[in-house]
Formats: structure tokens, C-alpha cells, sequence
């Protein structure tokens, strides 16, 4: 009798005292997330003056400018997630580092060429018709509400969750439009881009138009090689580089000496005209606004939405 009762104080002691001590002198490495972000500072660029601003109203605006209001309220909760996972990715390295001059010293700014698009509420409503104007911001803030705290993460990191407009049906490669690879962001496939107003685009000019536009940029030219070869393309169809009277222009650049809704350009030179057949609207990179509201048509969740368009990443 004795002996068992030793040998259930000793099972009682491996039990309660063991764990006790692996905890405290071995504790586990935990993976610490950023702090939620409850106010913020933005510069407001167009008015040059920077504002505390509470960071879900800020989400809202931003959301309210970015994605239309009438799109399935999954793509609008996919929208509000990435724009929140964008906006704690940039605060926390930019409070981790030097702001960008951008910022003027502030968290982030309303530049969508540096940051996002931003509207605040009153001027938001005043361009819906009125009859739709609280019908629409409750679906944007129910948007921001309803995923708050939610972030995309990659090995515990918020990501930068970069986002664009129309994808040509297949979303780019960071490292083909920016350089460096990462990897969350890789070209995937985008379904129901074609139904997008702004899937497709033309620009068209004469020789003289075309010449007269590049030689702003380019050194001499030589047109006698052409007015356009050697064009290479990305995974998803994107130009990389391309060559403008025998001088390699890059794909980006390219776009933005003729003012282009992406780089997915077919050039076509014919009878002194040339046309330049544009598929998608925007960089490419990331989640697709209308492919994400297609999806949530065809019933996706936001998160599948989310986890589609982003690689190998956690949502929660």
C-alpha cells in the first residue's frame, strides 16, 4: 500500500511540477504581432496639413475611394482588410524607420501614387446620388466593422498588400514591375476581369504622335531599327522591356511615356497609325478589385478572396 501511494505522489508531482518548470525556466519563443492601430496621423495631401484621425473612419474613407460601393459586400471586406494590412505594414515601418518625405512626418499620406486613395466622408456622399448615400457608407462601414483587426499576415508579418484596378486575367509578378521577389505577391490567375469597364483600353497616334512622345524621354532614337521591337513579356503578359528606335525601354516606363492603363500594351504599326491595345488597369501586383468582385459573386468569402490573390498567407 505503501509503495503505491509513492508512486501517486510521484506521478502527481510529474504532472503538476514538470510543466511548471518547462515553463519557467525553457519559456517558448512567441511570435509578437504589432499592436492594433487605433489613431493615426495622415498628411492630407491636397489641402498640405496633416490631421489625427481615428484609424477605422480613416479605413472607411479609404475604402469609400477605392472600391465602388455597389460591388458584393465580400470584395468591399476583402477591400477593408487589405487596405488595413497596407496601412499597418507602412506605419509600423515607417514609425520603425525615417517616414517617407512623402509623409511630411506623418503616418501616412493621400497620395494614391505613394499611398492610397482617400475621400473624406462629406465629399464621399456628395458624389452618390442622394437617395443611395446612406445605403452605400453602411456598406463600407459595415465593410471596415466587420473585419476589425483583421490583417493578412506572412510568417506572422502584416504584408504589404498592394492592390490595383483590372488585372488582363493574370495578376503580376512583384518582381517583374518593382524588382526583388516577394513572395505573397506572385502572378496568379484573375476569373471575370473581362467584365470590368476598364478591362480593355486603346490609345492611337500617328508616326509623327509617337516619335514626338518618345524622343521627350529617349536620347536619339534611331528609327530606322524601328519603331518598336524586342518586346519581352512578363508571366502574366505584362511588357518587361521593350526596345523604342533601337533603345530597351523598361515595361513601366513604357507605360508611363504614353500614359497607359497597364503594361499589357499590344503595339500594332500600321498605315502611319499606331495602335496600342491595352489590357487591365494598374500595376497588376496583388489583389484585383473587380477579379475580387467577381469572386464574391460567384460566392468566395472574403478570405478565400483574400488568400487567391496573396500567396501562402494567413488571415485573421
Amino acid at each position: 500500500m505503501k509503495k503505491i501511494l509513492q508512486i501517486m505522489l510521484l506521478c502527481l508531482l510529474i504532472t503538476i511540477l514538470l510543466p511548471y518548470l518547462i515553463v519557467r525556466f525553457f519559456p517558448q519563443k512567441e511570435e509578437i504581432l504589432p499592436e492594433p492601430l487605433t489613431t493615426i496621423s495622415v498628411y492630407i495631401a491636397a489641402e498640405d496639413r496633416i490631421l489625427e484621425m481615428d484609424t477605422g473612419q480613416y479605413l472607411k474613407e479609404v475604402v469609400s475611394a477605392e472600391m465602388p460601393a455597389q460591388f458584393h459586400p465580400e470584395a468591399l471586406k476583402a477591400q477593408a482588410v487589405a487596405a488595413r494590412t497596407y496601412l499597418t505594414n507602412r506605419v509600423n515601418v515607417a514609425r520603425s524607420t525615417q517616414p517617407p518625405a512623402e509623409h511630411k512626418g506623418a503616418d501616412i499620406c493621400t497620395n494614391p501614387t505613394h499611398c492610397k486613395a482617400w475621400i473624406c466622408e462629406a465629399d464621399r456622399k456628395a458624389l452618390w446620388q442622394e437617395d443611395k448615400r446612406d445605403e452605400y457608407w453602411k456598406k463600407i462601414s459595415d465593410a471596415v466593422d466587420e473585419t476589425a483587426g483583421v490583417l493578412i499576415t506572412y510568417e506572422n508579418q502584416p504584408i504589404s498588400a498592394v492592390f490595383h484596378s483590372t488585372s488582363s486575367g493574370f495578376t503580376e509578378n512583384a518582381k517583374d514591375v518593382w524588382g526583388g521577389d516577394v513572395p505573397y505577391l506572385v502572378s496568379v490567375e484573375s476569373k471575370g476581369e473581362e467584365l470590368s469597364p476598364r478591362y480593355r483600353s486603346e490609345r492611337v497616334l500617328t508616326e509623327a504622335e509617337f516619335k514626338q512622345i518618345a524622343e521627350q524621354t529617349l536620347n536619339a532614337p534611331d528609327w530606322s531599327k524601328g519603331l518598336f521591337s524586342d518586346i519581352v513579356r512578363s508571366d502574366a503578359g505584362g511588357i518587361l522591356s521593350i526596345s523604342l528606335g533601337g533603345i530597351p525601354v523598361k515595361g513601366t516606363d513604357f507605360r508611363t511615356m504614353f500614359e497607359l492603363r497597364s503594361t499589357n500594351v499590344t503595339p500594332v504599326f500600321e498605315n502611319g497609325t499606331v495602335t496600342l491595345s491595352v489590357t487591365g488597369f494598374g500595376h497588376g501586383v496583388g489583389m484585383s478589385q473587380y477579379g475580387a468582385n467577381y469572386l464574391a459573386s460567384q460566392g468566395m468569402g472574403y478570405v478565400d478572396i483574400l488568400k487567391t490573390y496573396y500567396t501562402g498567407v494567413c488571415v485573421g
